[in-house]
C-alpha cells in the first residue's frame, strides 16, 4: 500500500530571500520543539505561527496551534487548531494570480485518521477559506498536473477504504480538484493519464499481492472514471476473492445490520450505486461529481 505521508523535518521559518521554486513553509513534526511567532511571508501576504509541543501520547485535543493571518500589514484571522505530531503551514500560489494562498494542515494522531487542510485566500482585502478533509492518512497533495502553472488537489475517495477489506488491502479511486475563486471544483475526468497510471499502480498491486476485493472495489471505480466500466467488471469477475466476506453486510440508516449480498459483485454494485459512481440502472453516472468528498463542512 502506498505510503502516505513523506518524511518530516523540524519546523522552519522561512524569509523572502528563496529560491524560485522553494515554498515559505513552517513544518512540524514528532520531535519539533515548542515555538512562539514564527512568520513566513510573500509579498502583502504574511502567517504568525505559535505551537505548544505535546509531551503526552494520547492525541491532543488541546488547541495547541495558533495563526495569525496579516495582509498589506493588517491583521486579518487569527484562528488555533489542534495537531499532532505534525502539521505544516505553507504559502503558496495555487491559481497562479500572483497573490499566495495560506494552507495549513492539521493531523489528528492515529494509525491513519485524520488530515486536514484549510486553504485560505486572498479576497478584497480579507481571506476566505476552505477546509480539505478530514481524510485518512495523508489527506492529499497539490501538483500541477499539466504544467500550466495552476495547482490541482490530489486526493482519494475515502469511502473505499475498509469497505471491502481492511486499510492496508485498500485501493480508493481517485479525486482531483482544481482550484480557483476561492474554492474547488471536481475535474478528475479531465485527466485520464493520471487517473490511467494509477489504475496501473493498482492492477500492479494485484499482480504482486493478489487481487484482493478491497483493490479491486477502487479499480472498478477507477475504471468508471476513466469511461471503460465494462472492462473493469469483467476485470473482477474474472479474479474477486470469493472466500472473501468483508463487507457483504447491509445495514439500515440507523447502521443497524438488516440483511447481507450473496456475493462481492452484488455488494460491490450496491456500494457504487451508493456512493454514485453507478446510476440507479448500474450504468456509469455521468454526473458524478466527488467535490464534496473532500470538502469538509
Amino acid at each position: 500500500m502506498r505510503h502516505l505521508f513523506s518524511a518530516l523535518f523540524a519546523a522552519a521559518s522561512v524569509t523572502l530571500a528563496l529560491p524560485a521554486l522553494a515554498v515559505p513553509e513552517i513544518e512540524i513534526s514528532y520531535d519539533t520543539p515548542g515555538f512562539q511567532n514564527r512568520e513566513i511571508a510573500i509579498g502583502k501576504v504574511k502567517v504568525s505561527v505559535s505551537y505548544d509541543k505535546d509531551n503526552n501520547e494520547a492525541v491532543n485535543e488541546e488547541n495547541n496551534l495558533r495563526y495569525t493571518l496579516y495582509y498589506d500589514g493588517k491583521e486579518k484571522v487569527r484562528e488555533t487548531a489542534s495537531t499532532y505530531n505534525h502539521g505544516n503551514i505553507s504559502l503558496r500560489d495555487l491559481d497562479s494570480n500572483g497573490t499566495p494562498e495560506v494552507i495549513v494542515e492539521t493531523y489528528t494522531g492515529g494509525a491513519h485518521c485524520c488530515t486536514a487542510q484549510t486553504v485560505y485566500t486572498v479576497q478584497g482585502n480579507n481571506f476566505s477559506s476552505v477546509q480539505l478533509g478530514p481524510a485518512d492518512g495523508g489527506g492529499g497533495e497539490f501538483k500541477d498536473l499539466n504544467q500550466d502553472g495552476r495547482m490541482e488537489f490530489i486526493t482519494y475517495d475515502n469511502n473505499f477504504l475498509y469497505t471491502f477489506d481492511a486499510y492496508a488491502g485498500s485501493f480508493p479511486p481517485s479525486i482531483v480538484l482544481s482550484y480557483r475563486d476561492g474554492d474547488f471544483e471536481d475535474v478528475t475526468r479531465q485527466y485520464p493519464e493520471y487517473l490511467r497510471s494509477i489504475a496501473w499502480q493498482m492492477y500492479k498491486s494485484m499482480e504482486e499481492n493478489g487481487a484482493g476485493n478491497g483493490v479491486l472495489a477502487g479499480y472498478v471505480a477507477q475504471k468508471i472514471l476513466l469511461g471503460e466500466f465494462e472492462d473493469g467488471w469483467d476485470f473482477m469477475l474474472a479474479r474477486y476473492d470469493r472466500s472473501n466476506d468483508w463487507g457483504l453486510d447491509i445495514y439500515d440508516s440507523k447502521n443497524e445490520p438488516v440483511g447481507r449480498h450473496p456475493d462481492f459483485p452484488t455488494a460491490l454494485k450496491a456500494f457504487l450505486m451508493d456512493t454514485g459512481y453507478l446510476n440507479r440502472n448500474g450504468q456509469p453516472n455521468a454526473n458524478l461529481n466527488l467535490r464534496d468528498r473532500v470538502i469538509g463542512d
